[in-house]
């Protein structure tokens, strides 16, 4: 048996992984500033909901570059990978901050 195989599947199933944290940095930035008793946590809840905007639209950005490449045969490679690690680590440390200054 052979299967027909869709070479753009594994960019569109990242988007939608990258879509489901956007998702879940923005309810804990909705949670964030729900709480806030401080300035110090209105700016961490915002600063998580930027976040959280910022990893959606970098996420599409990723998902047209891949389909792109694809299609055209270059390779998707284009070294994103560290600033994104990094952008992901911040609403973590703005929850640990907001929840110190509590």
């Amino acid at each position: 048996m052979s299967a027909v195989q869709d070479p753009g599947l594994q960019a569109e199933r990242t988007r939608l992984a990258w879509s489901r944290t956007a998702l879940a940095t923005a309810a804990l930035g909705a949670l964030l500033l729900h709480g806030a008793r401080s300035p110090v946590g209105l700016v961490c809840g915002g600063a998580v909901l930027l976040t959280a905007a910022g990893v959606l639209l970098r996420g599409i950005g990723r998902y047209r570059h891949i389909r792109r490449a694809v299609a055209a045969g270059r390779s998707v490679v284009d070294g994103s990978g560290s600033p994104m690690g990094l952008l992901v680590l911040l609403p973590a440390a703005a929850a640990l901050i907001a929840v110190l200054t509590r």
